[in-house]
C-alpha cells in the first residue's frame, strides 16, 4: 500500500497524534507537509520514506496564514492528494462558564480550517480523480462530558465529514473521520491539569469504560489512518471510525 508519488498535508503535526500521522505517511512513501502553530521541523528529522518533507508554521484559525500554507504547498508539490485535518484545541467549559469568544475560537480552530483546506485542495484531487480526506473527530460526542464548545465542534466535524463525503464521492475522493478516545499525549496531560485532575485519574476513568484495558497510543490511530488513505479503503467514505478500545461501542 505504497503512497509514493502522493503528497499528504497534516495539521497539528508537531507532536502527539499528528506527529505519528506524519511519520506513518512518510514511511508509506508520501511527500509530507507538516503544519502546526509550533515549528514541526524537528519532528521531520530522521523520518523514513523516500518522499520529500516540509514543515510549516501556521495558526490555522487565521485565514491569511492558511492561504500562505496552501500557496507554499501547491508551489512545491502541485497538489495535495491526502489531507489530514488533525489540529484541535480542547478547552473545558460548561454552559455557565463558556464565553462567546471561547466558543468562536474553538470553531475557528477545530472546524473552519477543514472547510478552508478542503476548498483549496479538492480541485487538485478532482483533477486527479483520487483523494483522501481524514478528519479528527472525538468519542466524546457519544459520552457524558460537559465540554460544551469542544463537544459541539467535534459533532460538527462529524457532520461536515459526512457532508463532504456526499459531495465529493463522485470525484474519487473519500472523506472519513477518526474518533479517538483519550490518548496519552502532551496535549492530554495539559488538558487533565487544566481540569483539576491528574492524568492517572483521567486514564483510570476511561479504562474502566473501555473493553480493551490499556491506554490508547498515537500508533493506534496512525495504523487506521494508514488504511483509510490507502487504495484498500477506496470504498469507505462518510464514516466516523471510533478508535477507542470499545469505549463507545456504537457506530453512531
Amino acid at each position: 500500500m505504497t503512497l509514493e508519488g502522493k503528497t499528504a498535508l497534516v495539521t497539528g503535526a508537531a507532536r502527539g497524534i499528528g506527529q505519528a500521522y506524519v511519520a506513518r505517511l512518510a514511511a508509506d512513501g508520501a511527500n509530507v507537509v507538516a503544519v502546526d502553530i509550533n515549528d514541526p521541523t524537528d519532528g521531520l528529522v530522521g523520518l523514513t520514506g523516500k518522499g520529500d518533507k516540509l514543515g510549516l508554521v501556521c495558526d490555522i484559525s487565521r485565514p491569511d496564514e492558511v492561504d500562505v500554507v496552501v500557496t507554499t504547498t501547491l508551489e512545491r508539490f502541485g497538489r495535495v492528494d491526502i489531507l489530514v485535518n488533525n489540529a484541535g484545541i480542547f478547552p473545558t467549559a460548561s454552559l455557565d462558564t463558556v464565553t462567546i469568544e471561547l466558543w468562536r475560537q474553538v470553531q475557528a480552530v477545530n472546524v473552519e480550517p477543514i472547510l478552508r483546506f478542503t476548498q483549496a485542495f479538492a480541485p487538485g484531487m478532482k483533477s486527479a480523480g483520487w483523494g483522501r480526506i481524514v478528519n479528527t473527530g472525538s468519542a466524546n460526542t457519544l459520552l457524558h462530558g460537559k465540554d460544551l464548545a469542544y463537544m459541539t465542534s467535534k459533532a460538527t466535524v462529524h457532520g461536515l465529514t459526512r457532508a463532504l463525503a456526499n459531495e465529493l464521492g463522485e470525484s474519487g475522493i473519500t472523506v472519513n473521520a477518526i474518533a479517538p478516545s483519550v490518548v496519552a499525549t502532551e496535549g492530554f496531560l495539559g488538558r487533565a491539569r487544566s481540569a483539576g485532575s491528574t492524568a492517572e485519574e483521567v486514564l483510570a476513568r476511561v479504562l474502566a469504560m473501555q473493553t480493551i484495558k490499556r491506554p490508547s497510543v498515537p500508533a493506534d490511530l496512525a495504523d487506521v489512518l494508514g488504511f483509510l488513505v490507502s487504495e484498500a479503503a477506496g470504498f469507505i467514505t462518510g464514516q466516523i471510525i471510533h478508535v477507542d478500545g470499545g469505549l463507545t461501542r456504537t457506530g453512531a
